[in-house]
Protein backbone atom coordinates (compact mmCIF):
# COMPACT_ATOMS: atom_id res chain seq x y z
CA UNK A 1 0.00 0.00 0.00
CA UNK A 2 1.53 3.60 -0.88
CA UNK A 3 0.02 6.64 -2.30
CA UNK A 4 -3.22 5.14 -1.76
CA UNK A 5 -3.09 2.26 -3.86
CA UNK A 6 -3.00 -0.93 -3.57
CA UNK A 7 0.48 -2.04 -5.31
CA UNK A 8 1.50 -5.69 -6.12
CA UNK A 9 5.29 -6.24 -6.84
CA UNK A 10 5.80 -8.74 -9.68
CA UNK A 11 9.24 -10.76 -10.38
CA UNK A 12 9.50 -12.25 -13.96
CA UNK A 13 12.15 -14.62 -14.31
CA UNK A 14 13.46 -17.02 -17.91
CA UNK A 15 11.80 -13.97 -19.83
CA UNK A 16 14.25 -14.18 -22.88
CA UNK A 17 14.33 -17.91 -24.48
CA UNK A 18 16.49 -18.76 -27.48
CA UNK A 19 13.78 -17.83 -29.96
CA UNK A 20 13.42 -14.67 -28.63
CA UNK A 21 16.97 -13.96 -28.31
CA UNK A 22 17.27 -15.04 -31.59
CA UNK A 23 14.67 -13.04 -33.10
CA UNK A 24 15.58 -10.00 -31.26
CA UNK A 25 19.58 -10.47 -32.69
CA UNK A 26 17.83 -10.12 -36.10
CA UNK A 27 16.73 -6.87 -35.44
CA UNK A 28 12.98 -7.93 -34.23
CA UNK A 29 11.64 -5.45 -31.49
CA UNK A 30 9.51 -7.98 -28.42
CA UNK A 31 6.75 -5.89 -26.41
CA UNK A 32 6.48 -6.62 -22.82
CA UNK A 33 3.10 -6.29 -21.40
CA UNK A 34 1.94 -6.69 -18.01
CA UNK A 35 -1.94 -6.76 -16.98
CA UNK A 36 -3.25 -6.71 -13.44
CA UNK A 37 -6.30 -7.10 -12.76
CA UNK A 38 -7.49 -6.80 -8.94
CA UNK A 39 -10.96 -8.75 -8.06
CA UNK A 40 -13.06 -9.11 -5.15
CA UNK A 41 -14.41 -12.43 -3.93
CA UNK A 42 -18.15 -12.96 -3.75
CA UNK A 43 -19.80 -16.23 -2.50
CA UNK A 44 -22.29 -17.86 -4.61
CA UNK A 45 -21.18 -15.59 -7.62
CA UNK A 46 -18.61 -15.03 -9.71
CA UNK A 47 -15.32 -12.90 -8.60
CA UNK A 48 -16.21 -9.28 -9.62
CA UNK A 49 -13.20 -7.40 -11.42
CA UNK A 50 -12.31 -4.35 -9.86
CA UNK A 51 -9.77 -3.02 -11.39
CA UNK A 52 -7.20 -3.67 -14.17
CA UNK A 53 -3.76 -2.02 -15.40
CA UNK A 54 -1.63 -2.41 -18.15
CA UNK A 55 1.49 -1.47 -18.26
CA UNK A 56 3.97 -2.08 -21.65
CA UNK A 57 7.63 -2.71 -21.89
CA UNK A 58 9.74 -2.82 -25.54
CA UNK A 59 12.69 -4.14 -26.16
CA UNK A 60 14.80 -4.01 -29.42
CA UNK A 61 18.15 -4.56 -30.66
CA UNK A 62 19.88 -1.15 -32.54
CA UNK A 63 22.02 -3.41 -35.34
CA UNK A 64 23.87 -0.17 -36.06
CA UNK A 65 25.16 0.62 -32.63
CA UNK A 66 24.87 -3.21 -31.45
CA UNK A 67 23.12 -2.03 -28.17
CA UNK A 68 19.51 -3.20 -26.64
CA UNK A 69 17.21 -0.46 -26.16
CA UNK A 70 14.59 -1.26 -23.29
CA UNK A 71 11.58 1.51 -23.51
CA UNK A 72 8.69 2.05 -20.91
CA UNK A 73 5.94 4.54 -21.00
CA UNK A 74 6.56 7.48 -19.20
CA UNK A 75 10.06 6.18 -18.14
CA UNK A 76 13.69 7.26 -19.33
CA UNK A 77 14.67 4.35 -21.84
CA UNK A 78 18.06 2.04 -20.96
CA UNK A 79 20.56 0.89 -23.56
CA UNK A 80 22.68 -1.56 -22.63
CA UNK A 81 25.31 -3.44 -24.35
CA UNK A 82 24.40 -6.82 -23.45
CA UNK A 83 21.29 -8.98 -23.31
CA UNK A 84 22.66 -10.35 -19.65
CA UNK A 85 22.24 -6.55 -18.80
CA UNK A 86 18.26 -6.80 -20.48
CA UNK A 87 17.84 -9.97 -18.19
CA UNK A 88 19.05 -8.36 -15.28
CA UNK A 89 17.00 -5.45 -15.34
CA UNK A 90 13.47 -7.30 -16.50
CA UNK A 91 14.09 -9.62 -13.63
CA UNK A 92 14.41 -7.15 -11.06
CA UNK A 93 10.89 -6.56 -9.04
CA UNK A 94 8.26 -4.19 -10.44
CA UNK A 95 5.72 -2.45 -8.97
CA UNK A 96 2.55 -2.07 -10.70
CA UNK A 97 -1.09 -0.35 -9.31
CA UNK A 98 -3.62 -2.88 -8.60
CA UNK A 99 -6.18 -0.61 -7.47
CA UNK A 100 -7.29 2.30 -5.10
CA UNK A 101 -7.84 2.21 -1.41
CA UNK A 102 -10.76 4.20 -1.06
CA UNK A 103 -12.42 1.59 -3.20
CA UNK A 104 -11.42 -1.31 -1.30
CA UNK A 105 -15.22 -2.30 0.72
CA UNK A 106 -14.39 -3.57 4.43
CA UNK A 107 -15.17 -6.81 5.49
CA UNK A 108 -14.73 -7.75 1.59
CA UNK A 109 -11.77 -10.54 0.52
CA UNK A 110 -9.99 -9.54 -2.36
CA UNK A 111 -6.91 -11.06 -5.09
CA UNK A 112 -4.91 -9.45 -7.47
CA UNK A 113 -3.83 -11.64 -10.36
CA UNK A 114 -0.78 -10.73 -13.01
CA UNK A 115 -0.45 -11.56 -16.85
CA UNK A 116 2.26 -10.98 -18.57
CA UNK A 117 2.66 -11.74 -22.19
CA UNK A 118 5.87 -11.38 -24.38
CA UNK A 119 4.72 -10.92 -28.06
CA UNK A 120 8.29 -10.56 -30.27
CA UNK A 121 6.26 -8.97 -32.42
CA UNK A 122 3.41 -6.21 -31.84
CA UNK A 123 0.64 -4.74 -34.09
CA UNK A 124 2.69 -1.75 -34.34
CA UNK A 125 5.51 -3.34 -35.30
CA UNK A 126 3.63 -4.40 -38.72
CA UNK A 127 4.51 -1.00 -39.88
CA UNK A 128 7.96 -1.64 -39.75
CA UNK A 129 7.93 -4.39 -41.94
CA UNK A 130 5.21 -2.88 -44.26
CA UNK A 131 8.47 -1.11 -45.37
CA UNK A 132 10.01 -4.04 -46.63
CA UNK A 133 7.06 -5.45 -48.35
CA UNK A 134 6.66 -2.22 -49.86
CA UNK A 135 9.72 -2.14 -51.88
CA UNK A 136 11.27 0.23 -49.69
CA UNK A 137 14.12 -2.08 -48.33
CA UNK A 138 15.97 -4.12 -49.88
CA UNK A 139 17.48 -7.77 -49.65
CA UNK A 140 19.95 -9.53 -52.14
CA UNK A 141 20.32 -12.74 -50.15
CA UNK A 142 18.83 -15.51 -52.04
CA UNK A 143 17.74 -17.95 -48.90
CA UNK A 144 15.58 -21.05 -51.30
CA UNK A 145 13.06 -22.04 -53.39
CA UNK A 146 9.32 -20.87 -53.27
CA UNK A 147 7.55 -17.60 -51.68
CA UNK A 148 8.33 -19.24 -47.79
CA UNK A 149 11.60 -20.07 -48.35
CA UNK A 150 12.72 -16.46 -50.41
CA UNK A 151 11.41 -14.89 -47.17
CA UNK A 152 14.59 -13.21 -44.74
CA UNK A 153 14.34 -14.93 -41.71
CA UNK A 154 13.19 -12.08 -40.19
CA UNK A 155 10.24 -11.58 -42.34
CA UNK A 156 9.61 -15.33 -41.35
CA UNK A 157 10.13 -14.56 -38.34
CA UNK A 158 7.97 -11.41 -38.23
CA UNK A 159 4.60 -13.65 -40.02
CA UNK A 160 5.22 -16.07 -37.41
CA UNK A 161 4.82 -14.02 -34.36
CA UNK A 162 2.30 -11.78 -35.72
CA UNK A 163 0.01 -14.44 -36.00
CA UNK A 164 0.53 -15.16 -32.39
CA UNK A 165 3.14 -18.56 -32.32
CA UNK A 166 5.51 -16.55 -30.70
CA UNK A 167 3.88 -15.38 -27.60
CA UNK A 168 5.02 -16.58 -24.08
CA UNK A 169 2.36 -16.03 -21.34
CA UNK A 170 2.78 -16.27 -17.35
CA UNK A 171 -0.14 -15.55 -15.20
CA UNK A 172 0.21 -15.12 -10.99
CA UNK A 173 -1.97 -14.62 -8.51
CA UNK A 174 -1.61 -13.95 -5.10
CA UNK A 175 -3.18 -15.52 -2.03
CA UNK A 176 -7.02 -14.03 -0.99
CA UNK A 177 -6.06 -10.98 1.58
CA UNK A 178 -9.05 -8.99 3.54
CA UNK A 179 -9.70 -5.39 3.00
CA UNK A 180 -9.64 -4.63 6.69
CA UNK A 181 -5.71 -5.62 6.45
CA UNK A 182 -5.03 -2.32 3.93
CA UNK A 183 -7.42 -0.32 5.18
CA UNK A 184 -6.32 -0.74 9.11
CA UNK A 185 -3.99 1.94 10.34
CA UNK A 186 -0.97 0.53 11.80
Amino acid sequence: MRAGHVWVGARLSDLLDEPVVRSLSRGMPATLQLHVELWRRRGAWFDRLENSYDASVRIRYEVWNETYRVERSGATPHSFGTLDSVRALLERPIALPAGRLDRLQPGASYFVAVTATLSPLSVEDVQEVEGWLSGEVETHRHSGFGVFTELPHSLYDAVRNFAGFGDRHARAQTPPFEADELLTPR
